[in-house]
């Protein structure tokens, strides 16, 4: 098995290549291998010297080099491939999967790389998911995580005081086993289980919980806006602890079931690849290409099934799997496609603090008129996703727009086709919608240059969006749509409070508050309905689609539970 950059070159130089000859720049390889001319020469002479190649150096300045390799590329891949899998190198395999690299290549012995990524048995009866992931994971702090992936694992690597019910709409014990409201919900009283023992050993006491609520009152945290009516914490014991509100709030303990809120000990600084927790999983490992985690024997709660999952990273797979590599025969029956068509939602936001045409009316309403997604899923052959006017899909209807009012409205607006900076992340599809909309308003005379965002590594970068005058993302609620929708307009790393203007961030907040009041369900979403009428109704949002997601899951993997933040809960998985 060779070095890894002879493979990466020969990937690099397979669509030009004649009959295992190739010319090139010694250039190219030298930016390829990020070294010298001189390194990458060296590196050639080796690699004949093996006798993989025959080098011959141009001749003369200006002049391309040539390559001529002894044996068929696919051959190689083929013999790498089996000898890796022979192995169970998987790093290296999967340092192969990222090369550009045809995929029908790989259907040979696509069943022994199956049998790596997947379910394993080992000879202790140890059960051990291995899982592919397209992009790495990014923040995995509860206090500042805001990108769905990441949080469907705070719950898995740690607990909250108390869980919510999406079933049934109820509250559920978790570290806390009992608790009471009184004095108008101004006074909540949580009782804690004994015995709860942290990853590290300690046994769980009420100053973990006040140490985990102070922290995440501190302005700039997710969860801040969930906790800023605490006037008081109280420690009447070590497993009593005492919540003053400023005023009642009767939709309080509906913050404490969030993964943002999983309890984290005092004494143990917070660091996000050891993560101390109570949580079913630890982490074992975390690398930028993997992350392991490990079943948690002493949980308080069920052990998990499983004893051992391992995320892969493969950045560029066109179609990666949430749960267990498949590379071939796609039509196989061991896998079932799970789709949840209520994952979540597409939504253009204006910038208003940089972009001064937005904050005229008239030109979001051009806007409006001009992106129709209604179009842009047909021209696209999108038939799963469905247009949304709402952040509910149940609410959500098509929209009347009229091309013929475009024009007129951005005269109106002072817009004579100014380049504008359209801010997409970089998920394929939303690449794909994001230059579909550029070419529709092009047509309208507006010009938007897209810049792509990656997810991974510049979500949290505020000064990138500096300069951004609109962007397109997706929501995805939690389990607890409800606080998924106040979340979405509250939480500072979302759109809204990136971007809208401060007077109307200020009257939809006056209007959640009055829902956040109400005890009966029906009341607080004739309030919610009036948030979305006030975003619609002025255009602050454009709402796009709702989003389908996919997952392929094996067969031999049972679970209650499909979908938690859109992806597996791993707690409850078995092996059937």
């Amino acid at each position: 098995m060779q070095d890894m950059r002879y493979y990466e070159m020969r990937a690099f130089l397979f669509e030009r290549q004649t009959a295992n000859s190739v010319p090139f720049a010694l250039q190219e390889l030298a930016d390829l291998w990020e070294c010298s001319t001189k390194n990458a020469k060296r590196k050639l002479k080796q690699y004949q010297a093996l006798a993989l190649c025959v080098y011959e150096p141009g001749s003369g300045r200006g002049n391309m080099s040539k390559l001529t390799f002894t044996q068929d590329f696919q051959d190689e891949i083929d013999q790498f491939i089996r000898a890796a899998v022979e192995q169970e190198n998987l790093d290296k395999l999967l340092i192969l999967l990222q090369l550009n690299i045809p995929r029908d290549w790989f259907n040979a012995v696509s069943s022994q790389i199956n049998e790596l990524f997947g379910l394993q048995s080992k000879d202790n009866d140890q059960d051990v998911l291995r899982s592919i992931i397209a992009r790495p994971f990014s923040v995995l702090d509860p206090l500042h995580t805001a990108i769905n992936m990441e949080s469907s694992l705070l719950t898995q690597l740690g607990d909250p005081l108390v869980q919510f019910d999406a079933t049934n709409q109820t509250i559920k014990p978790c570290i806390a086993h009992y608790w009471t409201s009184e004095n108008n919900h101004t006074t909540w009283t949580f009782y804690l289980r004994k015995g709860i023992r942290f990853h590290h050993g300690r046994t769980l006491t009420s100053q973990d919980i006040q140490h985990t609520l102070e922290k995440a009152m501190q302005k700039g945290t997710v969860a801040y806006w969930q906790l800023h009516d605490i006037q008081q914490i109280e420690r009447p014991s070590n497993y009593k602890i005492t919540i003053q509100l400023h005023k009642p709030n009767p939709f309080f303990i509906r913050y404490l079931c969030l993964g943002a809120l999983v309890i984290l000990p005092y004494d143990v600084p917070f660091d996000e690849y050891k993560w101390v927790s109570t949580g079913a999983f630890k982490i074992a490992e975390r690398t930028p290409k993997k992350l392991v985690l490990e079943a948690f024997d002493n949980y308080f709660l069920e052990r998990p099934l499983l004893d051992r999952i391992e995320f892969w990273l493969v950045e560029n797979q066109r179609k990666p799997m949430a749960v267990i590599t498949h590379l071939g025969n796609e039509e196989s029956e061991e896998y079932t496609d799970y789709a949840a068509k209520d994952y979540g939602v597409n939504i253009i936001t204006f910038h208003f603090e940089h972009c001064l045409f937005a904050r005229h009316p008239a030109f979001r309403e051009a806007m409006f008129h001009a992106l129709n997604p209604k179009d842009m899923l047909q021209e696209m052959k999108d038939t799963e996703n469905v247009e949304a006017s709402s952040y509910f899909i149940q609410n959500s209807k098509p929209q009347q727009r009229d091309a013929s009012k475009i024009k007129a409205l951005l005269k109106k607006a002072n817009y004579n086709g100014e380049p504008l900076q359209f801010a997409v992340f970089s998920h394929v599809k939303t690449v794909q919608q994001g230059k579909w909309l550029v070419r529709r308003a092009a047509k309208f005379g507006i010009q938007l240059q897209l810049r792509i965002i990656d997810l991974s590594s510049q979500f949290y970068d505020k000064m990138l969006f500096d300069d951004i005058d609109m962007s397109m993302g997706g929501d995805v609620p939690s389990y607890d749509i409800e606080v998924a929708f106040m979340d979405f307009y509250s939480n500072p790393n979302l759109a809204p409070q990136r971007y809208l203007a401060k007077e109307d961030l200020a009257h939809i907040e006056t209007l959640l508050q009055q829902a956040r009041q109400f005890e009966n369900q029906r009341e607080r979403y004739a309030v919610y309905d009036q948030v979305e009428s006030y975003a619609r109704d002025n255009h602050l949002l454009l709402f796009m689609e709702h989003i389908t997601k996919h997952q392929q899951i094996h067969s031999m993997i049972q679970t209650e539970e499909k979908h938690l933040y859109g992806h597996l809960n791993f707690k409850t998985l078995w092996i059937k």
